[in-house]
């Protein structure tokens, strides 16, 4: 018995998506969103190879790619970026990342949610839940007002640091890329403006960002005489690290930061968020019970390598002399060849395994882009896959039935 009518609660990239997955499959979708129009707040700035191959999987990749050229122009930045970083070690190789801004990544997810025809209703907040036969899922961040509703247990640790990014204008130079000082780390760029600071003296008193106490920090941390002229963006963020015990309650469930909160370290939370979407998407349209339950099931262990992941590199970048041998250790062991493909694939996600029972092993894991020459040309199972897209680029049908 196919699903009905689901809510989903934030209009955030996770959410989008969701929403786009469960129109797919003939459920009447709504989208329900506190804020009134689309925050412009610095979030995330990229995709990895593995979201975008799943995105393209829905007819988004040329979408994506305009989109990413179009910001590179705009923001004098690099489109493609073939390394990430463990604990500002950037020695990572892998599926190439894709420089996207989450606001970007938004646009499109809407307009293809929209061309669906799922209903997105902004300026409204939620205060209650009553689902009953219904659905909700809630996609609303890391203060899920879902997530407290449904009584949902959420244990972790607490914060230890005080992080801030932002996009400001400078009077003064800073040097590209991550840095350790005896203060904290700062980091500078890609973008032009972008600026990284973490300061390991315990939680943020107020999240509220200004422009003197975003100078101050970075004079502090950076050790440079800088001074910020003006602040574009600002976000202050911690390593708060939590996870929902279980991703459904009844007819409630929980996916992104919603169900798992950890610091920003490797860059994974809107990737992990996303790929939470596409694997309960078109099991919660079945309405199957025992299926939906299997959401929890795949992606829980997922969620939580990552909480230890980000654990451990925050550890790493502790400004105490023992945090910083550690962190030169295993730089040293990242010229391993067969450790630094064990981290890549950690930190990616490109070697997800869901337990399927069978012992090939290809079994529960991605499709790999397995070469499909026929002779007419070179073509891979996943231009295969992008191939239901019609040629108006609507999707006709996508996924498991």
């Amino acid at each position: 018995m196919k699903a009905s009518d689901v809510t989903v609660v934030g209009a955030g990239p996770v959410g989008l998506l969701l929403a786009c997955e469960l129109a797919l499959q003939g459920v009447r979708t709504t989208v329900l969103e506190r804020l009134a129009t689309r925050s412009g707040t610095i979030k995330a700035q990229m995709i990895s190879g593995r979201t975008r191959e799943m995105l393209a999987m829905r007819g988004f990749g040329p979408a994506i790619d305009a989109a990413s050229a179009e910001e590179a122009t705009r923001l004098a930045w690099p489109v493609r970026r073939s390394t990430g970083h463990f604990a500002g070690l950037f020695k990572l190789d892998g599926l190439p990342l894709t420089m996207l801004t989450q606001q970007a990544l938004e646009r499109l997810l809407e307009a293809r949610a929209l061309d669906l025809g799922v209903r997105i209703r902004r300026g409204v907040e939620v205060t209650d839940l009553n689902p009953g036969s219904e659905y909700v899922v809630g996609c609303d961040g890391g203060r899920s007002t879902v997530r407290r509703l449904a009584g949902f247990d959420f244990p972790g640790t607490g914060p230890t640091l005080t992080g801030h990014q932002a996009v400001v204008d400078l009077d003064g130079d800073l040097p590209n890329g991550w840095h350790r000082t005896a203060s904290g780390v700062y980091a500078s760029g890609p973008l032009r403006g972008r600026i990284m600071l973490i300061e390991y003296d315990g939680p943020p008193a107020t999240r509220e960002v200004t422009r003197d106490t975003l100078e101050a920090a970075l004079r502090r941390v950076s050790g440079h005489d800088v001074r910020i002229r003006h602040v574009h963006t600002a976000t202050v963020w911690t390593d708060n690290t939590r996870q929902a015990t279980t991703y459904r309650r009844d007819n409630v469930l929980l996916a992104g930061d919603a169900a798992h909160v950890h610091s920003p370290f490797g860059g994974q939370g809107l990737n992990l968020g996303l790929q939470d979407a596409f694997n309960l998407g078109w099991k919660l349209a079945t309405g199957d019970s025992a299926l939906i339950d299997t959401y929890t099931t795949e992606r829980h262990p997922v969620a939580d390598r990552v909480l230890r992941n980000t654990l451990a590199q925050v550890a790493l970048t502790r400004p105490d002399p023992r945090s910083r041998e550690l962190h030169s250790l295993v730089s040293d062991l990242l010229d391993l060849p067969e450790v630094k493909t064990r981290i890549s694939a950690m930190v990616q996600g490109t070697d997800i395994r869901y337990e399927t029972g069978c012992d090939h092993p290809l079994a529960g894991t991605f499709v790999p882009g397995l070469d499909l020459s026929d002779g007419k040309g070179a073509t891979t199972v996943l231009d295969g896959l992008e191939t239901t897209v019609r040629p108006d680029g609507h999707i006709s049908w996508i996924g498991p039935r």
